[in-house]
């Protein structure tokens, strides 16, 4: 009985391999259909998000191109130029700073009138900021920038009749 029940046994998985052995073939054909369909999608896929990537850096760089363009030049300001000021700075050995300053403001005759009036004052302000100043302080481009910048808030805080926009150095001397 062992010997016809593997007879059985081996009938059968034989009939089973060749019922198999058809539907494998179709079954690797799907399979490969789906690779491939597969791969178009991902093709298709990296080429819209490519493009899309493209697009949009294009159209960054028209609109900064744009931007450089369109912009006209401001309108030059009034300017009120003060008296050269000269000092000397707080280090152990002093350094001689002389600078000729003038007041950039938009056009107004009341602000010239108050600047004008407060002359004395405005030359007062830049003299006490400038007392405690080193030359570490004043030696490089950035540190005068942010000097005309202290000057512009300290006078802009007294000022009633309108603000001054810019601060010019039309000498800067730190010897």
């Amino acid at each position: 009985m062992g010997d016809e029940e593997r007879e059985i046994v081996d009938e059968d998985i034989q009939t089973v391999d060749s019922g198999e052995g058809g539907g494998s073939g179709s079954f690797g054909l799907l399979k490969i259909l789906l690779y491939v369909a597969g791969g178009i999608v991902l093709v298709l896929l990296i080429f819209g998000i490519s493009w899309l990537v493209s697009k949009n850096v294009q159209e960054g760089r028209y609109e900064r191109n744009q931007d450089i363009v369109a912009a006209p030049p401001p309108m030059p300001l009034m300017t009120y130029e003060l008296p050269t000021v000269s000092k000397t700075t707080s280090d152990a050995e002093p350094h001689f700073v002389k600078m000729q300053i003038s007041l950039g403001y938009e056009h107004s005759p009341e602000l010239n009138n108050e600047l004008i009036k407060r002359k004395d004052e405005i030359q007062h302000i830049i003299n006490i900021l400038l007392q405690g100043k080193s030359y570490e302080d004043l030696d490089s481009v950035s540190d005068a920038v942010a000097l005309a910048e202290e000057i512009k808030a300290h006078i802009n805080v007294r000022l009633i009749s309108g603000k001054i926009k810019e601060v010019y150095f039309k000498e800067f001397v730190v010897n």
